[in-house]
């Protein structure tokens, strides 16, 4: 039991008794202390090794941990797909943003009217024009943005001829304002049409002396005039050499886009293509249709200004926008201060015949959409007007470079007799300014000379004046009432009875085709500026004559 007890009693006080007896000295139990140390220094090592395995082991057990799942949170957010959704919303919000308005539609002049061919968002529309070789592109983007305004627009024509209504493929007949007046006549305008486009240049114009060369009727009969003797004293049939050419390109495309054809849609497409790259090509950087060395150059350009105009207004093509600002603004600088316009830019000296084609112009530019300042041109404009129209053996004369004054005649015309063209200006003008209405005195005291007897259109030669029923027709047509009635009779039944391959001789003879007839569909030049234009210009402007019913909208209401 002493030995039990001995033993129990050790392990429990051997630390403790061997310190006091370290502190002591040496007793006989020291052996029995000294005797355990070697394990206690066993176990302190283990405990000193184990906690330093620990001290390393834990950190780097807690670097992986921690760094594991910062890289896992960010291929998380690398890899979910909803980045890719916004671009699928980008495609489809277009499709359900409202239709833009076409900058020249105006609903006055539209009217019900539906485009359903909006200008192309491209560049180049259709690729449809070449570039400009011009050193200051056309195609730059024009100083004056097509903006909302309280200007008219398309407004240029009317009736139901095109985009798939009488008449086929039409184009853009339908976007025209209805003008009241119907789409008389529309087979004798498209036989002038026809003949028109048999007979452009492959370069795009059309020529007053090799029209007949660049004719595509093969086989077709040659008659030339076959009425008069002496038509126009110059041969009848053949203009200027090269002098109007760029003018009568003008002319030519306002004939087809006053019916409703342009380079976009319709049968005409090829033709009035080609016709707006020549004059995209002749135009100079300052605006100008055509070189400058002939004074008249004037009127090929407000003639081809106006045919630029309308191409756009009809078919909303913006490349063709800044290429008729800029014909706008040569007119514009034109001008002379304070009045109107003749030969040259401000040259100081004026005529109501320039200043009736430069009004008509600005009219279809403002129609068209295009901006410019319009009211301080117009009030330049009706001042020249107003000086020039005085009594005259009671009533009222508009003059012609001076008060009172007769209409011009060519030199080799001076038999034709002298008619009221420039009246019929006056009132065409004053009106489509806005500078007179159909109440004033002189709108119609000048309307009713026009209707005169010895005034009023048939075919006698000497009284045969192409360019004085033109504008006689604009001017009569917006006045409307008994004055058109009876001006339209005289003029309708004069073109239409002696329209080529209609005549009473083309049917004796059996030139009812044009693959009979190289002359079907046009007009002879016999009258008193056939000798200047030939027959491309005498066909061009009765073309335009007989569309008069829905070019203009007429003004009553209008405001204007």
């Amino acid at each position: 039991m002493a030995g039990q007890q001995q033993y129990y009693e050790e392990p429990a006080d051997q630390e403790y008794y061997g310190q006091e007896e370290m502190a002591g000295g040496s007793t006989g139990e020291d052996l029995t202390a000294l005797a355990s140390v070697p394990w206690v220094a066993i176990a302190l090592a283990v405990h000193v090794i184990l906690l330093v395995i620990c001290w390393f082991i834990i950190p780097k057990a807690a670097e992986p941990v921690h760094v594991e799942v910062i890289q896992a949170q960010q291929e998380q957010i690398a890899e979910p797909p909803p980045p890719e959704q916004p671009p699928e919303e980008e495609v489809e919000f277009p499709k359900d943003e409202p239709v833009q308005e076409d900058p020249t539609e105006d609903e006055k002049i539209v009217e019900e009217a539906t485009d359903e061919v909006n200008e192309d968002p491209s560049d180049k529309p259709n690729n449809d024009l070449a570039e400009n070789p011009n050193d200051d592109p056309s195609d730059n983007e024009s100083p004056h943005p097509n903006r909302d305004s309280t200007s008219s627009a398309v407004g240029l024509g009317g009736g139901v001829g095109g985009g798939g209504g009488r008449g086929g493929k039409g184009g853009f007949a339908y976007r025209r304002a209805r003008g009241g007046g119907g789409r008389p006549h529309e087979d004798r305008t498209r036989a002038a049409l026809e003949w028109l486009k048999d007979h452009q240049n492959r370069e795009g114009y059309w020529s007053a002396t090799t029209f007949n060369d660049d004719s595509t009727r093969a086989g077709a009969t040659k008659t030339y005039n076959v009425e008069f003797v002496d038509p126009g004293q110059a041969g009848g049939d053949k203009g200027w050499e090269a002098t109007c050419d760029i003018g009568l390109t003008g002319m030519s495309l306002l004939a087809f886009v006053g019916a409703g054809y342009d380079h976009k849609e319709g049968d005409y497409r090829a033709t009035c293509r080609q016709a707006i790259l020549y004059l995209r090509k002749v135009q100079d950087n300052d605006g100008c249709f055509g070189a400058k060395e002939d004074d008249h150059f004037v009127y090929n350009h407000s003639i081809c200004a106006m045919a630029m105009a309308e191409a756009y207004g009809l078919s909303g093509d913006q490349v063709l926008k800044p290429i008729a600002d800029k014909a706008v603004d040569f007119i514009l600088k034109a001008q002379n201060p304070g009045l109107g316009w003749r030969y040259g830019v401000q040259p100081g000296i004026n005529d109501s015949s320039v200043s009736g084609w430069m009004v008509l112009a600005l009219k279809s530019c403002k129609m068209a959409g295009l901006e410019f300042d319009y009211t301080k041109c117009y009030a330049d404009a009706a001042e020249w007007y107003n000086m020039v129209t005085v009594d005259v053996g009671g009533y009222p004369k508009c003059g012609y470079d001076s008060p009172g004054s007769n209409n011009a005649r060519l030199r080799s015309a001076q038999e034709y007799e002298h008619n009221p063209s420039m009246d019929s200006i006056y009132v065409m003008s004053m009106l489509f300014m806005g500078k007179a209405d159909l109440n004033d005195k002189n709108i119609k005291t000048l309307s009713r000379v026009c209707i005169e007897k010895d005034f009023l259109p048939q075919w006698d030669q000497y009284k045969i004046d192409y360019y004085y029923w033109y504008y006689a027709s604009l001017a009569l047509y917006q006045v409307g009432g008994s004055v058109w009635k009876t001006w339209e009779k005289a003029m309708s039944s004069t073109l239409l009875d002696n329209q080529r391959g209609y005549t009473e001789l083309d049917k004796k003879n059996n030139h009812v085709s044009k693959e009979a007839l190289d002359e079907h569909g046009s007009w002879d030049a016999v009258d008193a500026w056939g000798s200047a234009g030939g027959r491309v210009y005498s066909t061009a402007i009765n073309c335009l004559t007989l569309e008069v019913y829905y070019r203009y909208l007429r003004l009553e209401g209008d405001g204007h």
